[in-house]
């Protein structure tokens, strides 16, 4: 009898040994299962989605940065960040992927002080063309007129700045204009293509890419050209006379802007540079 318990007991005690080894053996497979959906999930997170990858959002101080620096980012050069891998055909091998196609530094007493740089993008593609051909109906025909001017005391100066990140390129051209007596111009327009996708990069593009909804873009906007607006409201009853804006304008709604480019540290830059129509040399920058 005393043989048979021991047997019996021998048995049970193997029993549960493998029991316990074959539930170590399970909470390890789970362990790697888990670990295995974990990584595919932050992977699929993690996908661009036709191209488009989350970015972070700046900070207040960050925003404060760039509209204070705006001024300054116009060195006519690239500004190249390190994750890209876009692939494109030049045009001219040769060249940057941004050049200067025209340039001028001419004076000519009474008549004009020219110090012009154009840029052109070297790439081979049909929307591209679209943007130089605008960038030089814009920007380079009026350099050529200028030159063929007397006594009409003309300034006009052009340059640009570019950023490629992200694998979106964003060029944004300025010019300032003065003609005899008139008030001076300043002219801004922006150039953003997709160099994964060969497409022009909307603001839509970019606001996903900030992770940034229509609705808080506007509010964004309407909040900002409001404190200007009554800025300006403040300093007419001192007598001074200043561009108006109107923060109720359609003007200021999201599916409405037309200049807008990625610059420095992911900077989301809208901009409203009523020298494009009228001649002043005011705007409003809405840095997100």
């Amino acid at each position: 009898m005393k043989g048979i318990l021991e047997n019996q007991n021998k048995t049970d005690n193997e029993k549960k040994l493998k029991i316990f080894y074959i539930g170590i053996l399970s909470i390890c497979v789970i362990a790697i299962i888990a670990t295995i959906v974990l990584q595919t999930m932050g992977e699929e997170e993690n996908l661009p989605g036709e191209g488009i990858q989350e970015l972070k959002k700046l900070t207040d101080e960050q925003i404060s940065e760039h509209k204070a620096e705006f001024n300054e980012i116009f060195q006519n050069k690239v500004n190249y960040a390190e994750n890209n891998s876009y692939k494109i055909t030049k045009l001219e091998e040769d060249k940057e992927i941004i050049y200067i196609g025209y340039q001028s530094n001419e004076t000519q007493i009474n008549d004009y002080d020219l110090k012009v740089n154009i840029p052109y993008i070297n790439i081979n593609n049909e929307t591209i063309n679209e943007f130089n051909t605008q960038i030089k109906d814009i920007f380079e025909k009026k350099a050529r007129s200028v030159l063929n001017t007397q006594g009409n005391n003309i300034i006009y100066t052009v340059d640009y700045s570019a950023y490629i990140q992200n694998n979106i390129l964003s060029l944004v051209v300025r010019s300032t204009l003065k003609e005899g007596s008139n008030p001076q111009r300043d002219i801004i327009q922006t150039y953003n293509y997709d160099l994964t996708n060969k497409k022009k990069c909307t603001i839509d593009d970019m606001l996903e890419m900030k992770n940034i909804t229509k609705k808080d873009a506007n509010q964004k906007i309407k909040d900002e050209i409001k404190k200007v607006q009554e800025n300006v409201e403040e300093f007419e009853k001192l007598g001074y006379t200043i561009y108006k804006r109107d923060y109720t304008s359609d003007i200021y709604n999201i599916n409405n802007v037309t200049e807008y480019f990625m610059g420095k540290d992911n900077a989301l830059y809208i901009i409203y540079a009523y020298g494009n129509e009228n001649n002043t040399a005011e705007r409003d920058i809405v840095v997100m």
